[in-house]
Protein backbone atom coordinates (compact mmCIF):
# COMPACT_ATOMS: atom_id res chain seq x y z
CA UNK A 1 0.00 0.00 0.00
CA UNK A 2 2.54 2.42 1.15
CA UNK A 3 4.14 1.68 -2.78
CA UNK A 4 0.88 2.56 -4.27
CA UNK A 5 0.60 5.75 -2.32
CA UNK A 6 4.22 6.61 -3.15
CA UNK A 7 3.65 6.06 -6.71
CA UNK A 8 0.08 7.81 -6.85
CA UNK A 9 1.59 10.95 -4.85
CA UNK A 10 4.61 11.07 -7.83
CA UNK A 11 1.90 10.31 -10.55
CA UNK A 12 -0.63 13.03 -9.45
CA UNK A 13 2.45 15.49 -9.15
CA UNK A 14 3.21 15.13 -12.56
CA UNK A 15 -0.36 15.52 -13.74
CA UNK A 16 -0.58 18.58 -11.53
CA UNK A 17 2.40 19.44 -13.04
CA UNK A 18 1.35 19.27 -16.57
CA UNK A 19 -2.25 20.77 -16.21
CA UNK A 20 -2.19 22.86 -13.24
CA UNK A 21 -3.84 21.82 -10.35
CA UNK A 22 -7.49 23.23 -10.72
CA UNK A 23 -7.59 20.60 -14.02
CA UNK A 24 -5.35 17.84 -12.12
CA UNK A 25 -7.92 18.20 -8.66
CA UNK A 26 -10.46 16.97 -11.08
CA UNK A 27 -9.26 14.02 -12.65
CA UNK A 28 -8.92 10.54 -10.93
CA UNK A 29 -5.77 8.46 -11.73
CA UNK A 30 -6.41 4.64 -11.90
CA UNK A 31 -3.07 2.48 -11.68
CA UNK A 32 -2.95 -1.19 -12.42
CA UNK A 33 -1.50 -1.85 -8.50
CA UNK A 34 -5.42 -0.86 -7.69
CA UNK A 35 -6.98 -4.30 -8.99
CA UNK A 36 -5.92 -8.40 -9.01
CA UNK A 37 -5.77 -8.79 -12.10
CA UNK A 38 -3.05 -7.28 -14.76
CA UNK A 39 -3.74 -6.13 -18.77
CA UNK A 40 -5.07 -7.75 -20.30
CA UNK A 41 -7.99 -8.49 -18.31
CA UNK A 42 -10.09 -5.48 -18.12
CA UNK A 43 -10.53 -4.71 -14.53
CA UNK A 44 -8.51 -1.72 -14.34
CA UNK A 45 -11.26 -0.15 -16.87
CA UNK A 46 -14.08 -2.02 -15.72
CA UNK A 47 -12.83 -0.38 -12.27
CA UNK A 48 -12.66 3.06 -14.04
CA UNK A 49 -16.18 3.24 -15.23
CA UNK A 50 -17.52 1.71 -12.28
CA UNK A 51 -15.86 4.71 -9.90
CA UNK A 52 -16.71 7.11 -12.56
CA UNK A 53 -20.47 5.87 -12.87
CA UNK A 54 -20.50 5.71 -17.07
CA UNK A 55 -21.36 2.76 -19.08
CA UNK A 56 -18.02 1.34 -20.84
CA UNK A 57 -19.84 1.34 -23.98
CA UNK A 58 -19.26 5.09 -24.08
CA UNK A 59 -15.59 5.24 -22.90
CA UNK A 60 -12.68 5.60 -25.02
CA UNK A 61 -9.47 4.24 -24.04
CA UNK A 62 -5.93 5.70 -25.68
CA UNK A 63 -3.49 2.87 -25.64
CA UNK A 64 0.16 1.74 -26.81
CA UNK A 65 -0.05 -1.55 -26.66
CA UNK A 66 -1.82 -5.46 -27.92
CA UNK A 67 -2.17 -5.70 -24.24
CA UNK A 68 -3.66 -2.65 -23.62
CA UNK A 69 -6.23 -2.77 -26.42
CA UNK A 70 -7.10 -6.00 -25.64
CA UNK A 71 -8.07 -5.13 -22.01
CA UNK A 72 -10.08 -2.01 -23.49
CA UNK A 73 -12.18 -4.25 -25.53
CA UNK A 74 -12.32 -6.64 -23.31
CA UNK A 75 -14.06 -4.12 -20.98
CA UNK A 76 -16.44 -3.07 -23.86
CA UNK A 77 -14.80 0.19 -24.89
CA UNK A 78 -13.68 1.88 -28.16
CA UNK A 79 -9.76 1.67 -28.08
CA UNK A 80 -7.48 4.32 -30.04
CA UNK A 81 -3.84 2.82 -30.31
CA UNK A 82 -1.17 5.27 -30.25
CA UNK A 83 2.15 3.11 -31.65
CA UNK A 84 5.03 3.26 -29.94
CA UNK A 85 8.46 2.15 -30.44
CA UNK A 86 8.11 -1.01 -28.93
CA UNK A 87 4.80 -1.79 -30.07
CA UNK A 88 5.09 -0.45 -33.99
CA UNK A 89 4.87 -3.90 -35.35
CA UNK A 90 2.08 -5.20 -33.76
CA UNK A 91 -1.04 -6.21 -34.99
CA UNK A 92 -3.54 -3.41 -33.60
CA UNK A 93 -7.04 -5.49 -36.23
CA UNK A 94 -9.25 -4.69 -33.67
CA UNK A 95 -8.45 -1.45 -32.64
CA UNK A 96 -11.29 1.24 -33.81
CA UNK A 97 -8.64 3.43 -34.80
CA UNK A 98 -4.58 3.27 -34.56
CA UNK A 99 -2.42 6.30 -34.56
CA UNK A 100 1.53 6.60 -35.58
CA UNK A 101 1.60 9.43 -33.30
CA UNK A 102 -1.54 11.34 -31.75
CA UNK A 103 -1.99 14.21 -33.68
CA UNK A 104 -1.17 12.45 -36.71
CA UNK A 105 -3.72 12.07 -38.99
CA UNK A 106 -5.71 8.86 -40.48
CA UNK A 107 -8.97 10.65 -42.10
CA UNK A 108 -9.50 13.11 -39.14
CA UNK A 109 -7.37 14.77 -36.06
CA UNK A 110 -7.56 12.97 -32.78
CA UNK A 111 -9.47 15.26 -30.61
CA UNK A 112 -12.77 14.96 -28.42
CA UNK A 113 -14.76 15.41 -31.48
CA UNK A 114 -12.97 12.12 -33.22
CA UNK A 115 -13.92 9.95 -29.58
CA UNK A 116 -17.45 11.32 -29.59
CA UNK A 117 -17.65 10.28 -33.49
CA UNK A 118 -16.08 7.04 -32.34
CA UNK A 119 -18.61 6.09 -29.99
CA UNK A 120 -21.44 7.48 -32.40
CA UNK A 121 -19.62 4.43 -34.72
CA UNK A 122 -19.55 7.33 -37.01
CA UNK A 123 -15.84 6.71 -38.11
CA UNK A 124 -14.91 4.09 -40.56
CA UNK A 125 -11.27 2.49 -39.89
Amino acid sequence: MQYFKRESLQVSAIVSCLLGPDRAEKITIFAGDVVPRKKPDPAIYLLAATTLEVDPSSCVVVEDSNIGLSAAKAAGMKCIVTKSGYTADEDFVIADAVFDCIGDPPEGRFDLEFCANLLQKQFVS
